[in-house]
């Protein structure tokens, strides 16, 4: 009886034995994590904030060109009414040339009207891009947030 009470003994001392090992063994890897630099690039939460900036980002491309489609047809809404009113200053031109009658008040006129159309064109008066202070922040805003019962622990050392 001695005998099987020893052998039974070797084997859970072997079982605990490996157990142990394997207990070691998780100490290290954990050791060794924690004095490898925070460089670490796969952890969830550094892979959380990476996907939050690329939907981001991805919302504000698509908002940015739905603008600049809008500002482009506009544009070409106006580019009409421009042709028109150049079309106007430039016969008016054309007439006190020909005529050869016009004075520095005309010339001075002519040329505002033209500055007041170049200055429409680079900058429309009817339309503009503006933000939207009224709307609700389209991209939602993260942080960290830091729980304070676990850095309590932490500081404390325990589990």
């Amino acid at each position: 009886m001695t005998f099987c009470s020893k052998n039974k003994f070797e084997l859970s001392q072997t079982g605990l034995s490996k157990e142990f090992d394997n207990v070691v063994y998780e100490h290290d890897m954990l050791k060794q994590q924690l004095e490898t630099p925070n460089e670490n690039e796969s952890h969830p939460l550094l892979k959380q904030i990476d996907e939050w900036k690329k939907d981001s980002i991805n919302k504000i491309k698509q908002l940015a060109e739905q603008c600049r489609t809008d500002v482009v047809k506009l544009l070409d809404k106006n580019k009409d009414a421009f042709i028109n009113r150049l079309r106007k200053i430039t016969n008016t031109v054309r007439k006190g040339r020909d005529d050869e009658d016009y004075d520095e008040r005309d010339l001075r006129k002519w040329m505002d009207d033209l500055k007041e159309l170049k200055d429409e064109l680079i900058k429309p008066s009817n339309f503009c891009v503006e933000e939207d202070k009224q709307q609700s922040p389209w991209i939602p805003k993260i942080r960290v947030r830091e729980n304070f019962y676990d850095q309590a622990k932490a500081k404390n050392g325990k589990s």
